[in-house]
């Protein structure tokens, strides 16, 4: 046994005999006070706090060598990285074609109104799609909120040609 391994089994051994130390005074001590009816009971107790301590003192050991252990396959597979989503090309330029036309109000009419309105034409609307107006003291385009209730308009519409 390599000399740092038998000293840190020394100290142990030299926890456990105070431990006994003093829990052998405290019972003796309460067995003499108590009746002799109960003296069984303190005898148990002392003993079942020196198991407790051991199974604690090799809980923690065991679980500190598990925790010191290289990942098993199961532990790697549950730290692996998600696969990425891959969204659709044309969502990913519908995203940018809605805050582009938040940001600017030009790109909103050359760029993202032409669209809508075919949009709205392939879906049988009934009456023209009013173009939102930009906010022109921030020299923005229309508002997200503005922009999706016109996309809503536009569902609805569709909805309402199904019945």
């Amino acid at each position: 046994m390599a000399p740092q391994g038998r000293r840190s089994w020394l100290g142990l051994l030299g926890r456990y005999f105070v431990l006994i130390t003093v829990l052998g005074l405290v019972a003796t001590s309460v067995y003499a006070a108590v009746d002799a009816d109960t003296r069984s009971t303190v005898l148990r107790l002392a003993v079942t706090a020196f198991v407790a301590v051991v199974l604690l003192h090799i809980h923690s050991h065991f679980r500190g060598q598990l925790e010191f252990a290289p990942p098993s396959a199961f532990d790697q597979a549950k730290q692996a990285q998600s696969a990425d989503v891959k969204v659709a090309s044309v969502v990913v330029r519908l995203v940018e074609q809605v805050q582009g036309s938040v940001a600017s109000e030009r790109y909103f009419k050359t760029s993202l109104w032409p669209r809508l309105v075919q949009l709205s034409e392939q879906r049988g609307t009934r009456e023209r799609l009013h173009e939102l107006r930009g906010r022109p003291w921030l020299r923005r385009g229309p508002s997200l909120p503005a922009i999706a209730e016109l996309i809503r308009r536009i569902g609805d519409e569709d909805e309402g040609n199904r019945d």
